[in-house]
């Protein structure tokens, strides 16, 4: 999953529907995602995602390894995988690079 564009609450709800519908086309639950946002989602928005987690139908079953390009935006993006994993909702971490995002991603059963 390739990410381009503005972090908001639409664009959120958007993509993870897209990973789930491409999840369950393929029967294939480990998500490798790499983001360059320009800007990233608000605070508000970083509290959505448990809700829009739910809203979706990612369950325990999905494993993510996810990687933002921007250092600008990757904090942001922490606190989003923190808020997530604060909440039980979602597995997964955030990498700086692909290359181990993946070795990482390929070791998960």
């Amino acid at each position: 999953m390739d990410v381009r564009g503005m972090g908001n609450y639409e664009n959120a709800l958007f993509m993870w529907q897209s990973v789930v519908d491409a999840c369950e086309q393929y029967q294939c639950f480990k998500v490798l995602g790499e983001q360059y946002l320009f800007d990233s989602v608000s605070t508000s928005e970083a509290f959505d995602h448990p809700t829009i987690f739910k809203k979706v139908g990612i369950t325990k079953k999905y494993t993510f390894a996810w990687v933002d390009n921007n250092p600008r935006t990757r904090e942001t993006t922490q606190f989003v995988r923190d808020v997530l994993a604060n909440r039980s909702i979602g597995y997964g971490r955030l990498f700086n690079d692909a290359d181990s995002a993946k070795r990482w991603l390929l070791q998960q059963d």
